[in-house]
């Protein structure tokens, strides 16, 4: 049999696996999808197929005249000049969709700008974000759903709680993605190319979803040691059994015990300076992991009625956020308001991711975020629902309204729970367990 005969026996059996691979990946990708990121594909596949007949009704055409080769070529016969309308691809996620496209001659931003209106509703979304990320080329980020209205849960669990994670299969360099902006672009923290962090808001902010998201990666990470001071035992409760140090004191004299090994850990690194030959730590491992210190209601410490103690605390304290980023240590301070009476203005300093849920006033406000007057956000807003905060997290230019992915305390628990039988406790619970439906069962019998 000849190659030709060969060639064209095989062609239906190539197109067809052609077009096999052609749709099978977004149906692999569609029922894979969560089912806002389905609503968002369909979406975005009704706004593509409409397209072309939106542009001829809105006029967002331009006409191209057939070039010199075409028309001498045409036998004589005039051609009819060619209609360009803009040529998008989309980009679905769980808020909408991203359409990226390029300006035409005479078609630009302001065309789109001026059509935003009939565009949203052609494509049925409730608002549209544009922008130029170079010349020639023009963004229209569609939302179908408001990222600080939905509740987004966390990518570590199902949605009944189930963990989703294997138990040190992440690291330190892992992003953690903390928030949604308004935009829905993804608030991400990553410990290893970080430095400290703070949280602050009033009761019921959601101060503590945010800092569950936070201490549930790195209970993850296979190169990550976990510190949690915490003497209202809401942020240390999940992860006493998992932790590598926990500490829910009421005075000062455990927590600045705590600090003190922190800073001779740091002093027993500086070893690694002259052997490595840097000055700053950036690789870690099991045996060297980065330390992730959490002090949660810091004040009580800091302003401890025994002035001494208090000021003992503030002096290790500020010798950690100080020095303590290069030798692998991360120091996140929570409080619902870290003002000048709680940190002092170096310690704060040093601490350049802020997150601010809802306070009082906007001094409290300013606390975190010293310009806050001059920001179009801020959160001394009585009206700011609950896990909603201000972000600037390390490398944020600006800060941003955000909303907390949703991790609840209960996850949390399953999670070290799952975490306890892959790897064991470090120690047990302060209290027994319950045997409440136990007994209830053999009272019943």
């Amino acid at each position: 049999m000849s190659q030709i005969g060969t060639f064209v026996e095989a062609a239906p059996y190539v197109t067809g696996a052609a077009v096999a691979a052609r749709y099978s990946v977004p149906l692999v990708r569609y029922y894979r999808a969560d089912p806002d990121t389905r609503h968002s594909i369909k979406s975005a596949r009704r706004a593509r197929r409409s397209w072309k007949t939106f542009c001829e009704m809105a006029g967002m055409t331009v006409k191209q005249n057939p070039g010199w080769i075409a028309q001498a070529t045409n036998g004589g016969k005039k051609l009819e000049p060619h209609i360009l309308i803009p040529p998008v691809k989309t980009q679905p996620d769980r808020f909408g969709f991203t359409v990226y496209s390029r300006a035409l001659p005479g078609l630009g931003l302001d065309d789109w700008d001026k059509n935003r209106k009939y565009i949203a509703d052609q494509w049925g979304v409730r608002r549209i974000k544009l922008w130029q990320p170079q010349p020639g080329y023009i963004n229209a980020r569609a939302f179908l759903r408001e990222p600080l209205e939905a509740t987004v849960p966390s990518d570590l669990t199902t949605i009944a709680g189930q963990p989703l994670v294997k138990p040190g299969s992440l690291r330190a360099d892992s992003d953690i993605v903390l928030m949604y902006s308004e935009d829905g672009e993804p608030i991400t923290v990553n410990l290893a190319k970080s430095s400290h962090g703070a949280i602050q808001g009033r009761t019921r902010s959601g101060k503590s979803i945010t800092v569950n998201t936070l201490l549930a990666h790195a209970a993850l990470m296979s190169d990550v040691q976990t510190v949690i001071i915490d003497p209202n035992l809401g942020a240390v409760a999940p992860w006493w059994r998992t932790a590598h140090t926990v500490n829910a004191d009421i005075s000062p004299d455990g927590p600045t015990e705590i600090l003190r090994a922190i800073r001779a850990e740091m002093d027993r690194r500086q070893g690694v300076f002259w052997a490595k030959r840097t000055d700053k730590i950036t690789e870690f491992s099991p045996e060297l992991p980065l330390i992730l210190l959490v002090i949660d209601e810091v004040s009580n410490f800091t302003n401890w009625g025994d002035k001494k103690k208090a000021e003992a605390f503030r002096a290790e304290l500020q010798a950690v956020a100080s020095q303590g980023a290069k030798f692998g240590i991360r120091l996140w301070l929570l409080g619902q308001k870290l003002e000048a009476a709680v940190l002092s203005t170096s310690t704060r300093t040093n601490l350049t991711s802020r997150i601010s849920h809802q306070v009082d006033t906007m001094e409290d406000f300013l606390h975190l975020f010293p310009d806050g007057r001059d920001l179009e956000v801020n959160a001394a807003d009585r009206a700011m629902p609950q896990g909603i905060g201000i972000a600037a997290v390390h490398g944020m230019t600006t800060p941003v309204r955000a909303r907390s992915v949703y991790l609840p305390t209960e996850h949390c628990w399953t999670i070290a729970d799952a975490i306890v039988d892959a790897l064991g406790e470090v120690r047990p619970l302060p209290a027994p367990k319950l045997t409440l439906a136990k007994e209830a069962a053999e009272r019943s019998a």
